[in-house]
């Protein structure tokens, strides 16, 4: 997929909301540069459920949010809703306002796109700027020469071989999802699915940080709960997911360790992601040196 296709799915997606579809391709068309990435209709986790923002600029961390004029009749929950993702992510939330005055409506996307240029501009005063490339952003040789990997980035893959050949599996192809680490001694490289299927039922929790996995062969069941709690690894996590242009992605997820004291036969195994980032080096040196997860 070229850069032209993804701006044009990107912007497709609004096509059924007129509004919407005004703001977002003018804000484009005035930041007039093809290094920033924009998400239409950006999924984001709240403490309860979650919430779609109606544009959003990973590089900057920021989100844009449109209000239709129906949103006069729910500022009271806007007010909440944007106090959630803020709490969830961190990240900005900007707000464009729809009226009957077309030159107000241009005059807060004019207000938005001078703030988007100063930050980038900033941001490359500073060094930290990162020009979007399409080409190395499913690349395993791109993360390799960064250095790392850090959820807070949300790196991500396209295959699960290119994933494990990121941390130095060296496969040429995989027909798993379940790997003994070559590289990271006491790992294991893992690719939950999360909805259920005739054989698991595996969940994750709304932030990120929990996961229960339950076996559902009756036959197995008993053999898989003891083999787990009884080899209690690592585990670096790649969820499988869809993003918003409906393509599979394996997204980076952090390291989970088995919580034993939550985990029952009952319910099934509980993991809690101890480490939100962790180091890549070249070669059989040690890979072993990892952040813990930020408070």
């Amino acid at each position: 997929m070229t850069k032209r296709d993804y701006v044009v799915r990107q912007m497709a997606k609004t096509n059924k909301k007129n509004y919407e579809n005004y703001v977002v391709t003018r804000l484009y068309h005035r930041i007039n540069r093809d290094d920033i990435k924009f998400i239409t209709q950006q999924y984001v986790n709240k403490p309860e459920g979650y919430a779609l923002t109606d544009m959003y600029f990973p590089q900057l961390t920021l989100h844009i949010e449109i209000d239709e004029p129906f949103h006069e009749k729910q500022q009271f929950h806007d007010i909440n809703r944007e106090t959630d993702i803020i709490q969830a992510t961190s990240h900005d939330i900007l707000r464009i306002k729809i009226s009957d005055d077309l030159p107000e409506i241009n005059q807060q996307i004019d207000e938005v796109v001078n703030m988007i240029l100063k930050r980038i501009e900033k941001s490359e005063v500073t060094g930290i700027w990162e020009p979007w490339d399409l080409d190395k952003e499913f690349n395993p040789e791109y993360y390799r020469e960064k250095g790392y990997l850090d959820v807070s980035e949300q790196p991500a893959f396209r295959r699960i071989v290119d994933a494990c050949n990121c941390l130095g599996q060296q496969y040429k192809a995989v027909q798993q999802a379940w790997f003994k680490s070559k590289i990271y001694p006491g790992h294991y490289l893992w690719f939950p699915k999360f909805y259920e299927n005739e054989d698991w039922d595996n969940r994750i929790s709304n932030d990120g940080k929990v996961i229960i996995e339950r076996c559902k062969n009756p036959d197995h069941y008993e053999a898989w709960f003891n083999s787990i709690i009884s080899d209690i690894a690592k585990r670096i996590t790649f969820p499988r997911s869809i993003d918003n242009l409906g393509f599979r992605l394996y997204k980076f997820a952090g390291i989970f360790e088995t919580d034993t004291e939550a985990s029952s036969f009952e319910h099934g195994i509980v993991y809690r992601q101890t480490q939100d980032r962790l180091e890549i080096k070249a070669g059989n040196e040690d890979y072993s040196r990892t952040r813990q997860r930020r408070d």
